[in-house]
């Protein structure tokens, strides 16, 4: 049997969220982030308020809820038996599992649990809670009468997975169809009571419990005296308010009655920059890329024009005109605040006198300098139009806005762009089937939590909507799917941003951002993520 680390050397300090070792004091808070909170500890109150813009039918059953705000709410009240660092790598220690070992060529996993774990009802956590959780997770993601947005956040779990087994009460035997690195990152779901797991508001380990819930008003969260990471949390209460929409919270956050709010809306920006010991401002990183999807067909089946495409449009303009640098840019498929990003891919910096000199190179001419370029066929000349595609999401016209300014620098370097709005649903369509009646197509994937790109690489996969084909491509990406070592993983994985990069079937642009707007400094981790919004809350002196 062969013990594998969690972490290799990070690039960034660990997230200690929960690690119980290395706890926070108040004098190290004061030499770290949070500073302020160290400065304004007598003014930190031990009630605070958030609110809350989530669907007020929402049953407190945590294996199945998707809401961002409520899963934020959640990671208090449960955790995990695997967690991960501030580099977005699983590390031992963090979580409800004390160390791991891997054997049979990485396809038997063996957790060792902590002891001493106890469920906010008193009853001690066991391996077979943990076992008994994944039973019910694999029996939702395979309910056939539910939708796909009905079986939660962690429905991919029976796909990865084919086995586990509560060993004794503190060891977790999983066992999978291939070795996979990415086993970890799934293993990062809630553990619920085995004989709670179907009813409301289950008990759970965290730092917090849930002593009200009343969707569409109120919850209430109150210390966990017995949690296994130390004392109750100085914030002792956390009360959750329920508002119709962002404009109602802001509109409460100004008036004081709430003291968080998380948000992505572009509204809340106007916090950003003030200078106020009242007022806090937390970026926070989602799950969502940006793209600029290219048809390798037709017109922009070759590199160069690909290339010339992305030479014309300016990023940074983008980032601040249109998204007021709500988004974090990126030129490859991996965030990076993550220990798995490639710093060394090619990069495509705004350069319009190159994309021009591509055109010329690949035949396109403006003759007559009037802004158009023509390539000259035996059917005679044909015009550069690219069919630029784009949707919005419910609530926001950021997408159309950033698609417009995408087609007026295209114009600038003479390609002209005849435009289609979609709705989502349609969009989704569109991007889901062989039929390809656009060039460019301006669109997100939200990504899961295992770092895996193949949906969108793989000649066959699922979400290649640009008809990208490339076998060594398909290697690499089978290659990352049998890899179980953390080095291995993330040397396959920085070979596959490179190759992605270097072919440019589509252009990464940036990972959407939110906010979270708060009167009291709370957050102890360099990156705050999505469903983790109030992470380290617990840790504040």
């Amino acid at each position: 049997m062969k013990s594998i680390p969690g972490t290799i050397t990070p690039r960034n300090p660990r997230r200690s969220r929960r690690k119980k070792a290395l706890r926070l004091s108040a004098l190290a808070l004061c030499a770290a982030l949070l500073a302020p909170v160290c400065a304004l500890a007598s003014s930190v109150p031990t009630s605070v308020r958030v609110a809350l813009i989530s669907p007020s039918d929402l049953p407190m059953r945590p294996l199945e809820i998707m809401d961002r705000d409520m899963v934020s709410v959640l990671d208090l009240v449960y955790e995990s038996v695997v967690e991960l660092n501030d580099d977005r790598q699983p590390e031992m220690g963090l979580g409800l599992a004390e160390s791991w070992e891997v054997s049979n060529n990485g396809q038997v996993w063996i957790f060792t649990l902590r002891q001493g774990v106890y469920f906010h009802d008193g009853r001690e956590m066991k391996a077979s809670d943990v076992a008994a959780t994944m039973d019910a997770i694999a029996a939702i993601a395979r309910d056939e009468s539910r939708e796909d947005n009905q079986k939660g956040l962690y429905c991919k779990l029976p796909d990865m997975i084919s086995s586990w087994t509560a060993e004794d009460d503190y060891t977790l035997t999983v066992r999978t169809d291939r070795p996979y690195y990415g086993l970890l990152y799934i293993m990062t779901f809630p553990v619920l009571q085995a004989q709670s797991i179907y009813d409301d508001n289950p008990p759970g380990t965290g730092p917090y419990r849930m002593d009200y819930y009343a969707p569409g008003d109120t919850l209430y969260l109150s210390g966990n005296q017995n949690w296994w990471g130390g004392s109750i949390p100085y914030i002792s209460e956390i009360k959750g308010i329920w508002y119709e929409d962002i404009d109602a919270a802001l509109t409460a956050f100004e008036a004081e009655e709430v003291d968080i709010v998380m948000t992505r809306s572009t509204s809340a920006l106007r916090y950003r920059g003030t200078i106020s010991s009242r007022v806090n401002v937390y970026d926070y990183a989602t799950r969502q890329l940006e793209c600029l999807m290219m048809s390798n067909a037709k017109q922009l089946a070759t590199l160069e024009m690909r290339q010339a495409v992305v030479y014309a449009i300016d990023k940074s303009r983008l980032i601040t005109g249109v998204y007021q640098d709500m988004v974090t840019t990126t030129d490859t498929l991996e965030s990076p605040a993550s220990w798995l990003y490639n710093e060394s891919t090619v990069r495509y910096e705004y350069n319009p006198q190159r994309a021009i000199e591509l055109l010329e190179g690949l035949g396109w001419t403006d003759v007559n300098d009037d802004g158009y370029r023509f390539k000259r066929t035996e059917s005679g000349d044909t015009v550069l139009n690219l069919r630029l595609a784009y949707y919005d999401e419910a609530g926001s016209t950021l997408r159309r806005e950033a698609a417009n300014e995408i087609a007026t620098m295209l114009k600038a370097v003479g390609i002209q762009t005849t435009m289609t709005a979609y709705s989502f649903e349609n969009a989704m369509k569109k991007l889901a089937t062989n039929v390809r009646d656009y060039d460019l197509f301006l669109c997100a994937y939200n990504f899961d939590t295992p770092p895996d790109p193949s949906f969108i690489l793989l000649s066959n996969g699922y979400g290649n909507s640009a008809g990208y084909r490339s076998d060594e491509m398909n290697a690499l990406c089978q290659e990352l799917r049998k890899a179980y070592e953390a080095e291995t993983f993330r040397e396959v994985w920085f070979d596959i941003q490179a190759l992605a990069a270097q072919d440019l079937p589509f252009w990464p642009l940036y990972w959407r951002d939110g906010v979270v707007l708060t009167r009291y400094p709370y957050s102890s981790v360099r990156d705050i993520r999505e469903y983790e919004l109030l992470s380290s809350i617990e840790q504040v002196k």
